[in-house]
């Protein structure tokens, strides 16, 4: 009896001993500390990063085409080729535009010689001539005057007939005309040209003068000239090719210096400054280029605004079209941000953090706004100072008894 009474007293004190130990757990759990990474809420400026790629362009280029059409008879440079401006690169057959020099040439020749003569007069011996002709016709009439007054007289006696005294008075009119006409051709060529006259060859001088100046130009345009210095770029006809009147030729581009145009969000473009200078990398290489030009519009269609920035390339090692990416830091405005990770959201209007006060996890509702570099700006619900759990506030309720990682209360 007593042995089976010892037994069942031993039993029952293990029973109780291990439900004694099964409910220490279970209080201990319902006290769990968490373990959580705090950080001090801070003041600070934002910075982001703004990465903008953008294509190589030479600084300046120019597709260089004839101004005249014709056969290509000769192309002196290649692509590669430096050149400087007004070097000659190519040239057209220019027969049929030389003839068209020489007969405007011809026609200069001609109304000079012509204005010459007019404005020179008449020489020593077309002034003699004409004088001669003036004597002989005032000879003519004095003998046609007195010829007509002795037929007069015999015509009055009846001793000729009425044909006979006609014919004496018309060779007296006609010796009349003559003599006027002489005098007035002596006083011509005394006279010289009228200032009408001299002035349409003076204009006839000045129109053939300009034709020739425009067939010189044009003759001047069979050579192809470059209109700036830099290097071939493309060579786009070949020797023997028949061009129109603006056919490109030759793109010559100044690829000493090269430049991007770069698309900034219309929201960034206050932040961007001309002389200022923006970081640019190309296939693992890194070089410095300067803000020239800031676009006046935004494009409507991409909501960008452009920035051309220019980039000094001495060693021609960088190629048009190649596609560079530049980088550039922002100063933002002064805030407070927080790791996106330390704020729960569901939805802008419902988002909170925890913040650490007297070793408990407190709900902190919070406004959030911009997202700059993986950080939210805290428009309202922190301060500087509060201690904000930054890890570890998924597995959190609101009153948690937390610790920080490596145990360290707050």
């Amino acid at each position: 009896m007593n042995k089976k009474w010892l037994a069942s007293a031993l039993v029952l004190g293990l029973l109780a001993t291990t439900a004694c130990s099964n409910k220490e757990p279970a209080a201990a759990s319902a006290v769990e500390t968490k373990k959580v990474e705090v950080a001090q809420v801070k003041r600070e400026q934002a910075v982001s990063v703004s990465e903008l790629s953008g294509t190589l362009l030479p600084y300046e280029e120019a597709l260089i085409s004839f101004e005249v059409a014709g056969r290509v008879v000769e192309l002196n440079s290649n692509e590669g080729d430096n050149v400087k401006a007004g070097d000659v690169l190519a040239r057209l057959d220019s027969s049929d535009y030389s003839l068209q020099y020489a007969r405007a040439n011809t026609s200069v020749e001609q109304t000079s010689a012509q204005m010459e003569k007019v404005n020179n007069g008449a020489r020593q011996q077309e002034l003699i001539q004409a004088k001669l002709l003036v004597d002989k016709a005032t000879i003519g009439f004095q003998k046609a005057q007195e010829d007509f007054k002795r037929k007069e007289a015999l015509f009055k006696q009846n001793a000729i007939s009425q044909v006979e005294f006609d014919n004496a008075k018309d060779q007296l009119d006609l010796a009349q005309k003559d003599l006027l006409n002489a005098q007035q051709a002596y006083s011509l060529t005394v006279q010289g040209a009228r200032s009408e006259d001299r002035q349409l060859n003076r204009a006839s001088y000045d129109q053939a003068v300009i034709s020739k100046e425009m067939a010189a130009l044009t003759l001047a345009k069979t050579q192809l000239r470059s209109p700036i210095s830099g290097t071939i770029i493309s060579k786009l006809s070949s020797a023997g090719s028949l061009v129109g009147v603006g056919t490109p030729v030759y793109r010559v581009g100044n690829i000493d210096t090269l430049k991007v145009v770069l698309p900034v969000p219309d929201r960034d473009i206050a932040s961007w400054k001309e002389g200022e200078t923006v970081s640019l990398e190309l296939y693992g290489q890194k070089r410095e280029g300067k803000v020239v030009k800031i676009y006046p519009a935004t494009n409507l269609s991409t909501g960008t605004i452009g920035v051309e920035v220019n980039i000094s390339n001495p060693k021609h090692d960088w190629f048009a079209g190649q596609v560079v990416k530049a980088t550039k830091t922002i100063q933002g405005k002064a805030g407070i941000y927080v790791p996106i990770e330390a704020v729960i959201s569901r939805g802008q209007a419902n988002a909170h953090v925890f913040l650490s006060v007297g070793g408990k996890a407190v709900k902190t509702p919070v406004t959030v706004g911009a997202i700059i570099n993986n950080k939210l700006e805290i428009q309202s619900g922190l301060k500087e100072g509060d201690q904000l759990i930054v890890k570890g506030v998924d597995r959190l309720f609101d009153g948690d008894a937390i610790e920080h990682a490596g145990g360290t209360q707050p």
